[in-house]
C-alpha cells in the first residue's frame, strides 16, 4: 500500500513539475513574440496596477472643481506615473486663453512630483483601484503613452476634453470590447451649467465669472457618460459601476496627499458686490456725481466688449451665444451722444430681460443669477438718470 501512495506521489510531483514548465515556457514563448528576452509574465494580475487618482478643490478658478488623473504602476520595472492633463499656466498667457489658444497636453508624471505639487497648495490626494484586466490595463498604459508622445499640442478645452471625461474616453478605449455596466442613472439628463453650480456652491465667485464665460453649449443636456464631467461624480458612477461581472472601481480609498477643504469664502461674494452698486446708483440719483455715471458706462462696455470678443472672435470652447449679451454689450457707449432716442425703449427691453431671467432662476433653468440680473437693473437706473439730466437741457 505504501509503495502505491509513494508512486501516486511522484506521480502528481511530475505532473505538476511538467505544468510549471509548460507554464514557464508559453511565458517565455510569449514574450520571446513581443520582442522580450526575458520570463516575467506581463499578463500577471500585478504586473501593471490602475487607480484613478482624485485632488481635492483649489481656490483658483481653473481648480475649484477638482482633478482627476489615471495612475499606472509596474512594480516590475520600478515605473510609477500619473497620466494627467495638463495646460499652459492661464494666469500668464490670460490673452491667449481668452483666444482659445491656450495648449494642453497630456503628461506622465513621476508620482511624487505630482503629489508634491497638491501637497504645496494644501490640496489632498487619493486614489482608488481600477480593477481592469492584465491585457486591458496594459493597452491603457499603451494608449496613454501615445497620447503623451503628442506633447501640449491641444487648445485648451475644459468641456470637451476635461480630465474626468477624458479618463472615461481612455478606459474605454482600453476594454478591447467590453462596455462599463452603469448603474441606472439618477438624473435621465443634466446640463454642464447646472452640474457647475452643483459643485461650487462654496465658490459664487466662480459661478459669477463662469455664467460670464460660457454659451448655450452647456444648457445642452448631457446624457448618460457625458454627465461625468466631474471628478468626484466620476468616482461615485465608477464605484458603482460594473465590467465583466465585478466592481470597476474599488470602495475604499488610500490618501496620498492629506489636505484640508480649501472653499475660498469670504463676506465680499457677488451678490454683496451687485447690491453695493445698485444702491451706488439708487443714491447717485440725489448725489448726482456724474464721475460715477462715467465709471458705470466704463465697467459695462468693458464687460461688453470683452463678451463681444468670446462671441464673435476668439475660439475659446463654450463661448456662442451668451444671454448675458443682451444686458452686457458695448452697444450703449458706440450710441451714446444718441440716448435720447433709445434710452427708454432699451431700459424697457433690459427690465424684461431681467424679469425672463429672474422666472428662469426660480424655475431652476439657470441662465444668469441673481448678481447679473441686480447689475443689470443697477445700469438701467444710470441710464434714466442720465436721460432725465439729458431732456432738462432741451
Amino acid at each position: 500500500m505504501h509503495t502505491i501512495r509513494h508512486i501516486v506521489s511522484l506521480w502528481l510531483l511530475a505532473l505538476l513539475a511538467i505544468g510549471l514548465q509548460a507554464q514557464e515556457m508559453t511565458v517565455a514563448e510569449r514574450n520571446a513574440a513581443q520582442g522580450f528576452n526575458d520570463t516575467i509574465d506581463r499578463l500577471a494580475p500585478d504586473f501593471v496596477q490602475a487607480y484613478v487618482v482624485i485632488a481635492d478643490p483649489g481656490t483658483h478658478l481653473y481648480s475649484v472643481l477638482g482633478h482627476c488623473a489615471l495612475r499606472l504602476q509596474c512594480p516590475t520595472f520600478g515605473l510609477d506615473y500619473v497620466f494627467s492633463y495638463e495646460s499652459e499656466d492661464a494666469a500668464q498667457k490670460t490673452l491667449a486663453f481668452l483666444a482659445g489658444h491656450l495648449k494642453m497636453g497630456l503628461f506622465a508624471i513621476p508620482i511624487n512630483d505630482y503629489c508634491a505639487t497638491y501637497a504645496e497648495e494644501g490640496r489632498g490626494v487619493r486614489q482608488y483601484k481600477l480593477n481592469l484586466s492584465p491585457a486591458q490595463k496594459q493597452e491603457l498604459w499603451r494608449i496613454l503613452d501615445e497620447e503623451v508622445a503628442k506633447g501640449a499640442e491641444l487648445d485648451y478645452d475644459y468641456y470637451h476634453r476635461g480630465c474626468a471625461n477624458s479618463c472615461v474616453r481612455f478606459v474605454n478605449k482600453a476594454l478591447q470590447g467590453e462596455k462599463i455596466q452603469y448603474a441606472p442613472w439618477e438624473r435621465e439628463y443634466v446640463t454642464g451649467r447646472e452640474l457647475v453650480r452643483e459643485h461650487t456652491r462654496d465658490a459664487l465667485w466662480v459661478r459669477f465669472i463662469t455664467c460670464f464665460i460660457s454659451g448655450n453649449e452647456v444648457d445642452e443636456p448631457l446624457y448618460k457618460e457625458r454627465q461625468l464631467l466631474i471628478p468626484t461624480d466620476l468616482v461615485t458612477a465608477w464605484q458603482k459601476a460594473t465590467l465583466d461581472g465585478h466592481a470597476l472601481l474599488a470602495q475604499e480609498q488610500e490618501v496620498l496627499v492629506d489636505g484640508e477643504p480649501q472653499t475660498g469664502n469670504s463676506w465680499f461674494t457677488p451678490i454683496v458686490f451687485a447690491l453695493l452698486i445698485l444702491l451706488l446708483c439708487i443714491a447717485n440719483l440725489f448725489w448726482s456725481k456724474p464721475y460715477w455715471d462715467w465709471l458705470m458706462l466704463a465697467a459695462q462696455t468693458i464687460v461688453g466688449i470683452i463678451m463681444t470678443y468670446l462671441l464673435f472672435i476668439s475660439d475659446l470652447c463654450c463661448t456662442d451665444w451668451n444671454w448675458l449679451y443682451v444686458a452686457f454689450n458695448p452697444l450703449p457707449a458706440l450710441f451714446w451722444h444718441w440716448r435720447k432716442y433709445w434710452v427708454w425703449p432699451y431700459v424697457g427691453a433690459q427690465v424684461i430681460w431681467c424679469g425672463i431671467m429672474l422666472f428662469r432662476l426660480l424655475s431652476n433653468q439657470v441662465l444668469a443669477d441673481w448678481p447679473h440680473i441686480i447689475l443689470a437693473l443697477a445700469f438701467c437706473i444710470v441710464l434714466i438718470k442720465q436721460s432725465s439730466f439729458w431732456f432738462k437741457r432741451q
